[in-house]
């Protein structure tokens, strides 16, 4: 199928060269036909051209760089003939406003001769030599121009191929060159060191560079001290044992090459490798087992790998490093372990102390790099754990309800790597969505949902995350029947669980790409949400202590602190704009008598259901308290006195049409309202408070159920 594809593709392209070509050469010929020439009124058919060329060009572009073809008109060529045309259109054009416009021919050129190969540039050289010929023999522009416009392209080209043969350029590729080619040595050797991070575990699978440098970067370096403590041990076993070399074989991870990994020694015929695996001794002591001893070596025995000629090798001496994990298996299950020879060419037989000190040497070369991977391995986990903590400290740093899944959303993201994440929060028989990121979050914030519906309601069901293999195959019932998340390929769902078992809501996160959420990751996941969890407990905590402070407990409303000072704030910000502000003194009539007739249970109903009828009729901006025991107050932002008067009016009347029941007996009420308003009747708080509390004395006193506004007596 795959090839199908790949062939119904390469006719398309041939099938499309020909057409490119064709508008290419009508573009040329416009401009050889003196159709673009400065001055002139552009005929509708040469504008179309000028699109069409335009059209084509950005179709087609991308075929400007790309491999060379053998034949005359490659897939290149068409494109290039077309990119010719559109230049020399918007230069003659453009020549008499701009003279600079020669640049832009000019470069063209340049890196047509500087950057592609002969046979591929051929054609639009050809074509640009006969448009400038072709308007110079048509009378459009006179010799000079043509020999102008011509060495300027030419001593372009010329510049531009200078530079690129230069020192300076060629030095700096060369820097470049070998400091690739050594981040990748030094790459390649960390990894068969086994320095790089492979494992998948819960530590291993935690973004973070904000936190932790490169671990690659950190490999190399590790790695460049292997090499240096491996130059002073193979120095040393060279001395020690008299010996002309002392040489450390390491096998890459995939077990298919012995690599060089130090040497030490007095020959100058070095073969830095890589080396065939089975090959020489590496072949016989995969055949043999810990070690090799031969002496002396016959002359025509080619044992030695790393000798460009086996000449003056008397003897050799190898052994095997200590088993450990840097091993690697083959398909038969065998091991290929690292290998340390020496060499010298007295053919003496190796005594039994020099094999001793071999295999000491070896062993302390395997816990070299034992202990640099433990170090590596403790430097990554550090850091990993690092960004956990960092993570949930910032979680458990705020308190607020709201703060809490903000920081919870941030923490996520901070740990894994993910495209959409929502936090659900469980309320009686629904749970409603608190916060979500991403893609069509504005449709799905702050909605409700059954709390039996979506893969949400089953997860806080089962209290168990959804699903099992994190994936999703879009579109999904995520939170509801009527919302479908799509566009995601991985999913999971995490009940926010308490202590004792039951779940406050649901953290639900997913990515547009697959195998996202690994295991590791919805460990991380899961981490979270245990916090998370708590912290939504003590937010709630939270936000009902702030209630209790800010709020009367029976009412709901603000309690006189609270609104004492907001107050203060509503007069300063009226007194900035120069507005008006009404204050509402109100006092429910013969309270007393209700509470001592019908008792104070009944007495809190009324004041419940006087305290409803206040909510309602102030607006977001206004303030409303219980600003005693049967008194309440309302402060009305930017109202004068006759709109403040409306309000007082329809409160009164909805209160005196309440029917309060006790048993079957219809209890009615009534209350009385005094009035004071900013800046008439004063600036100041207490004189507001004083004002209007003499006007609610004036509607008690004229028989209640009444609104009386502050008067000057």
């Amino acid at each position: 199928m795959a090839k199908n594809r790949i062939r119904t593709g390469r006719k398309a392209v041939q099938a499309l060269r020909w057409p490119v070509f064709v508008v290419g050469m009508l573009g040329c010929l416009g401009v050889l036909l003196g159709r673009y020439e400065p001055g002139l009124r552009y005929s509708p058919l040469s504008l179309t051209l000028v699109v069409l060329l335009l059209l084509t060009f950005l179709l087609t572009a991308k075929r400007l760089v790309g491999k060379t073809a053998a034949d005359f008109f490659p897939e290149q060529a068409a494109p290039l003939l077309l990119a010719c045309a559109l230049v020399w259109v918007f230069f003659r054009v453009g020549s008499s406003h701009a003279p600079q416009a020669i640049l832009l021919p000019a470069l063209f050129c340049a890196w047509l001769v500087a950057t592609l190969p002969p046979r591929l540039m051929l054609l639009s050289l050809v074509a640009i030599v006969i448009m400038e010929s072709g308007l110079w023999a048509g009378g459009f522009q006179n010799i000079s121009a043509l020999a102008g416009n011509l060495a300027a392209c030419a001593f372009a080209a010329l510049g531009l191929l200078l530079f690129l043969k230069s020192r300076t350029y060629f030095r700096r590729i060369r820097r470049e060159a070998a400091r690739a080619q050594k981040m990748e040595t030094d790459q390649t050797r960390a990894r068969d060191l086994g320095l790089l991070p492979t494992a998948a575990n819960l530590l291993a699978a935690l973004p973070g560079p904000e936190l932790l440098s490169d671990p690659e970067a950190e490999g190399r370096s590790a790695a460049a001290r292997i090499d240096a403590g491996f130059a002073a041990q193979l120095e040393l076993m060279r001395h020690a044992l008299k010996a002309s070399s002392a040489a450390l074989f390491w096998p890459d991870t995939e077990g298919r090459e012995y690599r060089l990994r130090g040497i030490a020694t007095l020959r100058r015929d070095i073969n830095p490798g890589p080396y065939q695996i089975g090959a020489g001794i590496t072949g016989a002591l995969l055949k043999s087992g810990e070690a090799l001893s031969l002496a002396p070596v016959p002359a025509s025995l080619s044992a030695l790998p790393y000798y460009q000629g086996q000449g003056e090798v008397g003897a050799i001496l190898a052994v095997r490093l200590p088993e450990s994990d840097s091993e690697t298996s083959l398909e038969e299950g065998r091991r290929i372990p690292p290998i340390l020879c020496v060499d010298r060419s007295e053919p003496r037989p190796w005594t039994e102390e020099e094999k001793r000190c071999l295999n000491l040497a070896a062993r302390k070369l395997a816990l070299d790099v034992a202990s640099e991977r433990h170090c590596q391995t403790m430097a990554r986990e550090h850091g990993a754990l690092q960004r956990v903590c960092i993570a949930l400290r910032e979680l458990n740093g705020v308190a607020d309800l709201d703060q809490v899944l903000q920081a919870t959303v941030k923490a996520v993201r901070f740990l894994v790597h993910v495209d959409f994440i929502a936090i659900s929060l469980v309320q009686e028989d629904h749970h409603k969505v608190a916060v979500a990121e991403g893609a069509g979050a504005e449709k799905l914030l702050g909605r409700s949902f059954p709390s039996e519906e979506g893969l949400v309601g089953r997860a806080l069901k089962l209290n168990h995350p959804l699903p099992a293999n994190a994936r999703c195959h879009s579109p999904m019932q995520v939170f509801g029947r009527d919302y479908l998340l799509t566009g995601y390929a991985s999913l999971l769902v995490v009940p926010l669980q308490r202590e004792e078992g039951t779940a406050v809501g649901a953290l639900t996160v997913a990515a547009t790409a697959p195998e996202v959420l690994t295991p590791a990751r919805q460990e991380i996941l899961r981490l979270i949400a245990a916090q998370v969890a708590v912290k939504i407990d003590l937010g709630r905590t939270h936000q009902q202590l702030n209630r209790l402070a800010t709020t009367d407990g029976l009412t709901g409303l603000l309690n006189q602190r609270t609104f004492q000072h907001g107050f203060n704030m509503m007069l300063q910000r009226e007194s900035r704009r120069q507005g008006s502000l009404s204050l509402l003194l109100c006092d429910i009539d013969y309270f007393k008598k209700i509470n001592d007739t019908y008792g104070h249970p009944f007495g809190d109903t009324v004041l419940q259901g006087v305290a409803g009828i206040l909510s309602k009729a102030a607006r977001r901006v206004d303030l409303t308290a219980r600003y005693g025991g049967e008194e309440f107050a309302l402060l009305l932002e930017g109202a004068g006195e006759k709109g403040a008067l409306k309000v007082a009016a329809r409160i009164r009347k909805e209160i005196e049409n309440m029917v309060f029941r006790h048993g079957r007996r219809p209890v009615r009420i009534t209350i009385s309202v005094g009035m004071a308003v900013s800046p008439e009747h004063g600036t100041d708080k207490a004189v507001l408070l004083s004002r209007a509390d003499q006007a609610l004395y004036q509607a008690k006193k004229q028989g209640r159920n009444r609104v009386v506004v502050w008067q000057q007596e």
